[in-house]
């Protein structure tokens, strides 16, 4: 019997290096998930903020018909890093509305505080200024769109 009993106890102790492993093994790979799950999430929450920045932009220019430079200047500190979480695409694209917003203000600047008198340079200015407003309201659907992409909750 005690030599049975030494049998097991030398199986057991043979047995138990391997089945250490096996669980160390698991535990690594769920720490390797979690840790990416974490990953995604903090990526997921950096995008949201990038995103949200950009459509705060847009619902100002929306409701003011109007930007000011401090607005377009925190847009893009808030934005700055799209390129290394969104890509090139979308960075152009904020790139994009930056500059528009920029064109957008200075008209604006020209029409309302310039003094510039009625005539063909202020219709000019005035149409210019209103195919701006009209390419700011699409961009409230255009960005829900190129920013699906990075955002959906089904991956």
């Amino acid at each position: 019997m005690i030599s049975e009993f030494k049998d097991a106890i030398q199986i057991l102790s043979a047995a138990l290096a391997p089945i250490t492993a096996v669980v160390a093994l698991g535990i690594a790979y769920r720490q390797y998930r979690l840790e990416r799950i974490k990953f995604r999430h903090e990526l997921y929450e950096k995008r949201l903020a990038i995103f949200n920045s950009t459509m705060t932009l847009l619902s100002i220019i929306m409701r003011r018909a109007d930007v000011e430079m401090s607005d377009l200047i925190k847009f893009i500190q808030e934005t700055n890093q799209s390129y290394f979480l969104l890509g090139k695409d979308i960075a152009t694209y904020l790139d994009e509305i930056y500059k528009n917003g920029v064109d957008f203000h200075f008209q604006n600047e020209k029409l309302n505080h310039s003094g510039l008198p009625i005539g063909e340079e202020r219709s000019r200015l005035a149409a210019q200024n209103t195919e701006l407003l009209k390419w700011f309201t699409k961009q409230l659907l255009v960005a829900r769109e190129k920013f699906e992409e990075h955002l959906g909750l089904d991956k």
